[in-house]
């Protein structure tokens, strides 16, 4: 491999057992980061390691005990991967996990990742494999490159996403270490806010190669999120249906706008 894979795990998670069977039965290294322990944080204490006014000014909300703990995991695992100068794979413990990452992905060199990225999400929070197909349409990629095989690219809109996996270079992991000094600002999945704030090249992966098994393992995070947040009424939904797929079909023919070009532009250059 030419990057190490991290799993981060709070210390006495029953799903270590799991992600550990996994991983050994492909026969591949890696390390269990133990994972900041909010679960003792109260309120004030989860106050004093925010900066209270700018979390409400982007979100509308404080941030929970678990996503405070979330972040501060991530934060650990950067300062690993940049002491040992080696690019990293940095899964959560309820990660599921496709053939095609251990086939394709953790023989991809790192130093082809790093030219396109500083950080690959290689799955998203809260969807399921049935439903990647539809993912992928609503959600395609506006510039992709493809890597030994891999489609690698930015999609038209990056969000709080989840962080069950992602790839992220030592150049990214202190990037990402620089701008998250201090009293924690931002969700740790506010990819948005690492590109515009850190400056990280945010990719991701296509097809997926990582999932979040949120239908059998129940988050901590995600109870405590709930409670902070207002949730859209499902009515809304439907009115924004139309609305979508106006987007969608926007964006792909953008895509194939700038695809067209790409290779219109390759041709006349082989030619000059």
């Amino acid at each position: 491999m030419t990057f190490d894979i991290r799993v981060i795990s709070l210390v006495d998670s029953p799903r270590r057992a799991g992600i550990r069977r996994i991983l050994s039965r492909h026969g591949v290294d890696f390390d269990f980061e133990d994972a900041f322990d909010a679960r003792g944080l109260d309120a004030a204490a989860c106050s004093a390691m925010t900066d209270a006014a700018k979390v409400i000014a982007r979100y509308g909300r404080s941030l929970s005990g678990g996503e405070i703990g979330c972040f501060m995991s991530h934060v650990g695992v950067w300062e690993k991967i940049v002491r040992s100068g080696r690019a990293a794979i940095v899964l959560e413990d309820d990660a599921m996990l496709d053939g095609m990452l251990f086939e394709r992905f953790l023989s991809t060199p790192a130093e082809l990742l790093s030219n396109h990225a500083d950080l690959v999400l290689l799955g998203r929070s809260k969807l399921s494999r049935d439903s990647a197909a539809l993912a992928y349409l609503y959600e395609p990629l506006k510039r992709a490159t493809r890597i030994g095989g891999l489609r690698i690219g930015v999609p038209f809109k990056q969000w709080t996403s989840g962080a069950v996996g992602y790839w992220i270079s030592v150049d990214g992991a202190r990037k990402a270490l620089e701008h998250a000094r201090g009293p924690v600002e931002a969700l740790l999945d506010d990819w948005p806010w690492h590109r515009d704030h850190g400056g990280l090249r945010i990719a991701e992966l296509r097809p997926y190669a990582v999932w979040e098994a949120f239908e059998t393992l129940p988050s901590a995070i995600e109870s405590g999120r709930a409670a902070l947040s207002s949730r859209r009424h499902g009515a809304l939904e439907l009115l924004f249906e139309p609305l979508r797929v106006v987007r969608t079909v926007v964006r792909w023919l953008i895509v194939v706008t700038l695809t067209i070009t790409a290779s219109r532009d390759k041709l006349f250059a082989r030619h000059e």
